[in-house]
């Protein structure tokens, strides 16, 4: 059925939705499922409305894109012309709203039943039991067989006392078989099925493109990863990594895994794939979320700005915990707000799967709980809730009690070591470490305005995760995120609809990590603890692609609103993937690698050692003021785990030890060279040129005691 106000069905299948019927498949009485072929942006009937070319949402789309190109970085910088083309741009939106050229898509009817508040008690009452014995025993600190079982059993009956069961069939073997056997699987290649395709084919270039090289060298952060990797390889099951500061634990074991199944090498390029799955998941969840609150374009407007977004982009491929606080922000919204709105139980509890599974993540996610609860209230306090309220607050208790539940091994870990487990974030809000400069109120608001601005003006000043002191989002994005953003603000004061303001409470709470720095407000805003952000962000930005095709479908006709379309996606997209090509490809790729430390080449020429007369406790790296981190040159050179430091006043000692020997020096450090030539009067000092400018390094070579010589 079709709303008049938004075009498009809100209840068409998609791609996706045949992708989940195929995990469901034995539920139907029909396996097949035919993808409806609709019409992008299908066209209302003839009307006097039709037939005026909207002008106001071109040229606030124009004004827009001028305004965030003139905030791109530049010598003289000013966002003084930005502020007056972005007015002007509020200013075309808000006339084409009252003249009804812009209208968002028309959000989702909430359901007229009430969520379930059905308990099996005796399954509550085991799953209860079962918790409190493994909360016990994580005691231990590590994942062992016994508490891990008990854990996941205890959440196994907690979901069946709440479940609700769906009214298909029983699951039957034989009846799967047969629906095998039966050849009835079939797919209707439609526009919309290459569309996604094509869709997906740039998410996938921009995901693994260059992923050996972009970044090209890790940092010391990588290496504690790659080293909590290597412990549970070697059979350490911690609940809690505590190494610099302590770590959840997500991304280490499923890495893990990862190099365990496939027999891989413990290196950066595989942590690497593993945060790329991770991100091509979060886009997974971007897109249902899209199409949660809009329709099945927004959705994918959303997944695909996402997916080659500069931003995302990179604190994926820099491989740390990082894209985990995302990839668990994406569920607990999807669930949350469908739950919420078709008063299901199980949607609920899966809000508190996701919920409790991101406290195991990334660090930033602890504010998710919090959200959790403004988001409840949210709902609570809208029209849509009256006659629910009571079921609101059991879904949140529930919610609470599910997470609870999955937060258990930390729980456990956070009681028995308090300040390791809190230091990370209140060193940063606290003075605990540092006093503040002022007020702390002060410092607060002037955060958040940074931090709101962050997408339009600077990102900040860390390398590692961005190009500096450039905005977060690139034109084209930035200039959709402003319309999306104004629109939603706009149709909420008009109409007072729950998700929109669901959707922009959600933004500032998910920087709220980088906000709260009030003891280092210059680490803010960082793109790593906004990383949760992402994904109401571009849902936004999707809400706002997709009203403004669907503005010039609906008031064109014929084939020259279809062309008119075609041609303005293939525009703002191509624009868009150039722009964040530059950033992550060129930009970010000179920038990191000229600030980093060029641990590969010290890596392969260790290893080049070891392979023909070296040993790995015969290599060397010789300590040096903000120098190489020896424990990567050791991983680069295929020996993870090992530590090649050694402190200029051992160097003498190694005199006593037999065999060739190879120490890398820093090109500057004269002092210990000569150490090295007055101990070994007939070792080779070279310097090595690097493929880095201004990253050349020595290298000397003891040749062995007996034996081949160099």
């Amino acid at each position: 059925m079709t709303n008049p106000e938004n075009p498009v069905p809100v209840t068409e299948p998609s791609i996706w939705d045949h992708f989940v019927s195929r995990l469901k498949f034995w539920s139907r009485d029909n396996v097949t499922v035919e993808i409806e072929d609709q019409e992008m942006l299908e066209p209302e009937p003839d009307s006097e409305e039709r037939k005026t070319f909207p002008w106001l949402t071109v040229v606030a789309l124009v004004l827009a894109l001028i305004a965030q190109l003139t905030l791109e970085p530049s010598l003289n910088r000013t966002p003084w012309p930005g502020v007056v083309l972005y007015a002007g741009a509020l200013g075309c939106l808000v006339v084409a709203l009252i003249r009804k050229e812009w209208h968002l898509p028309a959000p989702k009817p909430d359901a007229d039943g009430t969520l379930s508040m059905t308990v099996k008690t005796q399954y509550l009452l085991i799953g209860t039991v079962l918790a409190v014995f493994a909360f016990v025993l994580f005691g231990t600190g590590e994942f062992g067989f016994l508490n891990t079982s008990l854990w996941v059993l205890s959440l196994a009956f907690i979901f069946l006392a709440f479940r609700e069961k769906k009214a298909d069939r029983p699951f039957s073997f034989t009846t799967l078989w047969g629906q095998l056997k039966g050849g009835g699987w079939q797919i209707r290649i439609t526009r919309w099925t290459l569309i996604v395709l094509a869709a997906l084919a740039v998410i996938l270039f921009f995901n693994y493109y260059r992923l050996d090289s972009v970044p090209p060298e890790m940092l010391s952060d990588q290496a504690e990863k790659l080293l909590d990797i290597n412990d549970v390889l070697n059979g350490a099951r911690p609940v809690y990594f505590p190494r610099n500061t302590g770590r959840e634990v997500i991304h280490f074991y499923l890495t893990a895994a990862y190099m365990a199944v496939f027999n891989l090498d413990v290196s950066f390029l595989n942590l690497k794939a593993v945060a790329v799955f991770a991100n091509l998941v979060t886009l997974l969840f971007i897109y249902l979320l899209g199409k949660e609150v809009g329709n099945k374009w927004v959705g994918l407007a959303a997944a695909l700005f996402a997916g080659i977004a500069y931003w995302p982009l990179l604190f994926t491929r820099l491989a740390l915990r990082i894209p985990y606080y995302p990839l668990f922000v994406a569920p607990v919204m999807y669930f949350m707000i469908r739950g919420l709105r078709r008063q299901n139980i199980n949607d609920i509890l899966l809000t508190g799967l996701f919920l409790g599974l991101g406290l195991h993540g990334y660090t930033p996610f602890r504010i998710v709980p919090i959200f959790v609860v403004i988001g409840i209230l949210i709902y609570i306090l809208h029209r849509p809730a009256r006659g629910k309220r009571v079921q609101a607050l059991f879904a949140l208790i529930l919610i609470a009690f599910v997470s609870l539940v999955v937060f258990i091994p930390l729980l456990r870990y956070w009681l028995a070591n308090p300040q390791l487990f809190a230091y990370r974030a209140f060193s940063r809000l606290t003075g605990m470490e540092v006093g503040f400069q002022e007020a702390p109120v002060l410092i607060f608001l002037r955060n958040f305005w940074k931090a709101s601005m962050m997408f339009f003006w600077n990102n900040g000043v860390i390398w590692a995760h961005s190009v500096p002191n450039r905005p977060a989002l690139e034109v084209v994005s930035g200039a959709l995120y402003f319309l999306g953003i104004a629109a939603l603000l706009i149709r909420y004061i008009r109409k007072r609809n729950w998700m929109d303001l669901f959707l922009l409470v959600s933004i500032p709470m998910m920087m709220m990590p980088s906000i709260l720095s009030l003891a280092y407000p210059n680490e803010n805003p960082c793109l790593n603890r906004t990383a949760g952000a992402v994904v109401p962000v571009f849902v936004v930005i999707g809400l706002a692609f997709e009203t403004i095709l669907r503005s010039i479908r609906t008031h064109t006709s014929g084939k020259i609103g279809k062309i008119l379309v075609t041609l303005i996606v293939l525009l703002l997209v191509t624009w868009s993937g150039a722009n964040n090509y530059d950033l992550v490809f060129n930009q970010y790729y000179s920038l990191y690698k000229a600030s980093s430390w060029n641990t590969t080449e010290l890596g392969e020429m260790a290893e080049l050692f070891i392979d023909t007369m070296g040993t790995p406790e015969t290599t060397y790296v010789v300590g040096y003021p903000h120098w190489v981190d020896s424990r990567l040159v050791a991983i680069n050179a295929g020996y993870t785990g090992y530590d090649f430091a050694i402190l200029p006043e051992n160097i003498p000692a190694t005199a006593e030890i037999p065999g060739a020997k190879l120490f890398f020096v820093n090109v500057n450090d004269g002092e210990n060279m000569q150490l090295l030539l007055e101990t070994y009067p007939d070792g080779i000092l070279t310097q090595v040129d690097s493929k880095v400018a201004n990253k050349d390094f020595m290298t000397f070579f003891v040749p062995p005691t007996q034996g081949v010589t160099p």
